[in-house]
């Protein structure tokens, strides 16, 4: 369980200057949730991240994993806790090759040979990377590059997985087997995912979505809860997705349209039961 309360995170920029990044905020993630996480930039969500990861610490509040504060005393019980894997695979990719970067970090947790070689071959069996195990990180694709992060993040079999925007350089189709695979891990392994991300598509195919705006979170609910938000979603700078805008504005227009939109089948099936045509054209 991740529990946030009443958490506050200040940047200092001189001896007296503070820039608040984050605002008494409160949050609770349970194991095994598939959450997105939303915001404009300076929102709060990649200082919740380091928050999450002890690389910073709260200003004001507390924030707990499993029970395990998070502060400088248990930053590393944290990391075991938590992996996270960040844009630019790059950053976080250290070794020449695949199966010696996933095996980076249970080498540094000092596990015995024989379960680093286990974790090594499931996380590459879980990402697709099998085949691939031997090659240069440098000659992979950036979408590569990036399941082989997840791969190493995996390897530290964390409680929680944290993806601060890694579709954000990939190809929309790259990015759509990403997010499904990650989905498969979530559900295969109750492991909970948090997915910071700018997609408005990517963050309707999960279970629950934050909204956080300066530092704060304004909406929190599934996506069908949020994404009727639209008007509000607005003031903040944000969209929603296509078919859930289109279905807004035909209710707006008077047209009466049952159920949640949040994809192109479900405004099918709405508009088909508004006006008494099949969903579907005959074959």
């Amino acid at each position: 369980m991740i529990e946030i309360e009443g958490v506050s995170f200040s940047y200092r920029t001189g001896e007296e200057d503070a820039v608040p990044a984050l605002r008494g905020l409160d949050l609770r993630i349970e194991p095994g949730r598939f959450v997105a996480i939303i915001g404009h930039n300076g929102s709060g969500k990649s200082t919740l991240v380091k928050l999450l990861t002890a690389i910073q610490y709260p200003t004001e509040g507390t924030i707990r994993i499993d029970g395990v504060p998070v502060d400088e005393g248990n930053q590393w019980e944290i990391r075991r806790k938590v992996s996270v894997v960040f844009q630019d695979p790059d950053d976080q990719l250290v070794m020449n090759r695949v199966e010696d970067d996933v095996a980076f970090g249970p080498e540094n947790l000092g596990l015995p040979r024989e379960e680093i070689a286990e974790r090594v071959e499931s996380s590459l069996g879980a990402l697709g990377l099998r085949e691939i195990r031997g090659r240069l990180i440098e000659d992979l694709s950036s979408g590569q590059k990036q399941r082989a992060a997840i791969a190493g993040a995996l390897a530290m079999r964390p409680r929680f997985l944290i993806l601060d925007e890694p579709t954000s350089l990939l190809p929309v189709p790259v990015a759509m087997r990403l997010v499904a695979a990650i989905r498969d891990l979530n559900r295969r392994e109750n492991m909970g995912v948090l997915h910071v991300t700018h997609s408005m598509h990517e963050a309707s195919l999960f279970d629950r979505v934050v909204v956080m705006e300066a530092g704060r979170k304004i909406l929190d609910g599934t996506p069908a809860e949020v994404f009727r938000q639209v008007e509000r979603l607005r003031e903040v700078g944000l969209d929603v997705p296509l078919a859930a805008s289109l279905a807004h504005r035909l209710r707006a227009r008077g047209i009466s349209l049952e159920g949640d939109v949040l994809d192109e089948k479900d405004l099918r099936v709405a508009l088909s039961s508004a006006i008494g045509s099949p969903a579907d054209p005959p074959a």
